[in-house]
């Protein structure tokens, strides 16, 4: 009979090995228990691999639409919440429009509240969520309504006008604030200096008035700048080349929509709104002035004025089949004809008019006020359409993700009772190899001997 030497050293390193497996197991059981999901899911399912990497990027997307939903309902939201609060200042204001008599005493308070409504109007137009203005349409990033006195960008005080090659009788035509359009002829002037010279000499003459003239340094471009001390006064101008060429003025110039409004008045009646004579307009040249130039300054082009927002709505995907609008912006006709309202009552001199007059102005201001808010309340009811269909695609995506999750857990899942008695399987066996390991280190012939 033949034995095989085995010393105790390689008894020990054989525990060695087996301990490496266990642990190994250990930690793939314990990843198991805890997820509820096969720690080596390729492995298991082999071909079927694909399938649910599938089913998981589909819920991915899912998670990231829903996420995309709630951003969307807390915009419009807010959206409705703002308009909700100018409707229902409308509707108040409106009621004591009709309500108040117009007397001396009460007129005051009627064009200060028309003020302070504008304005609270204007800061809900200017609400952001997450740093984005709502009422914006896709310019977000941009406040959407202008301060109806200052004007976004600020008001230019000064105007570049390009001139060159002057001849008698070219023209250089400006106004400052919105009033009546004062004109420059050129009549021995030869340069940019010679302009200068002779404009502010007529500006001292009290020929013309408002600016002083000056050269650009670095353009050579004759530059008319406002003399308002507080540097709020826009100036626009032109120069007009007699030989046949029109000249634009460089860059673009912003009114605000205080300045347009003056600018339309005094050019239909040749007098500001704080000039005595606007007693003297009769109810039939206000009305005019109301549906004609007045009106025209809330629409079109001439809103920009106003309104850096686009009239392009956001559009967002709300599930894997559905866009919509999901917003509104400034420039609905609801909003404009808000604008205009106010402004009738709080910037036309409503205290100097005859009472004739005054009554025909309420009374127009009384129908716009009626057809704004017949026009936020439209944008509300599109905003709650909208937002009823993104709560109706998470409710539908919900359950799908139901449905996913189910075939997810089919495919990957573990039995957790069997993981857990693996673990514990696992833990015994990983004891009991301690265990014999320190029995071994202590086996010496020595101790034979």
């Amino acid at each position: 009979m033949r034995t095989t030497f085995v010393s105790t050293l390689a008894l020990w390193n054989s525990s060695k090995t087996s301990l490496d497996k266990l642990q190994t197991g250990l930690v793939k059981a314990n990843k198991e228990l805890v997820t509820g999901r096969e720690a080596d899911v390729g492995l298991k399912l082999g071909y079927k691999t694909g399938q649910t990497l599938s089913l998981r990027q589909d819920r991915a997307e899912i998670d990231a639409l829903v996420d995309s939903n709630a951003s969307i309902l807390l915009r419009m939201k807010s959206s409705t919440t703002a308009l909700d609060q100018v409707r229902t200042n409308a509707d108040k204001f409106m009621d004591a429009l009709i309500a108040t008599p117009l007397s001396s005493s009460s007129l005051s308070t009627i064009m200060y509240q028309a003020k302070a409504n504008l304005q609270s109007m204007t800061s809900s137009m200017n609400s952001t969520v997450g740093g984005q203005y709502i009422f914006g349409g896709i310019n977000s990033q941009e406040k959407p309504l202008n301060d109806y006195s200052g004007g976004t960008p600020a008001l230019r005080p000064d105007v570049s006008i390009p001139v060159s090659g002057l001849s008698t009788t070219d023209v250089i035509t400006f106004n400052v604030g919105g009033a009546l359009d004062q004109i420059f002829t050129v009549t021995g002037e030869t340069t940019v200096d010679d302009l200068v010279a002779s404009i502010n000499a007529a500006v001292t003459a009290t020929t013309l008035s408002g600016v002083e003239a000056s050269r650009d340094p670095v353009t050579g471009n004759l530059v008319l700048k406002s003399t308002d001390l507080t540097g709020k006064t826009d100036v626009t101008g032109s120069f007009t080349d007699m030989d046949g060429t029109g000249i634009p003025v460089e860059g673009s110039v912003t009114r605000s929509p205080q300045a347009a409004v003056a600018s339309a008045f005094m050019s239909t009646f040749g007098f500001g709104v704080n000039d005595a004579a606007v007693s003297t307009i009769t109810p039939g040249d206000m009305k005019a002035f109301l549906d004609g130039p007045f009106a025209a300054l809330f629409e079109g082009t001439n809103w920009q004025d106003w309104s850096n927002a686009s009239g392009q709505n956001i559009q967002s995907k709300i599930s894997a089949t559905e866009k919509v609008e999901a917003s509104t912006n400034a420039n609905d006709r609801g909003i404009q004809k808000m604008a205009m309202a106010y402004t009738m009552i709080s910037e036309l001199g409503l205290d100097r008019l005859g009472e004739s007059t005054r009554e025909a102005l309420v009374n127009k201001a009384i129908a716009t006020f009626s057809e704004a808010t017949t026009g936020v309340t439209i944008m509300q009811s599109k905003l709650g359409a909208v937002q009823e269909k993104v709560e109706e695609a998470d409710e539908r995506m919900s359950l799908q993700k139901d449905i996913l999750d189910a075939k997810i857990i089919h495919l990957e899942a573990v039995d957790p009772a069997e993981a857990k008695i693996r673990v514990d399987r696992l833990m015994t066996q990983i004891q009991t190899s301690y265990s014999l390991t320190a029995q071994l280190r202590t086996m010496s012939l020595i101790n034979y001997l």
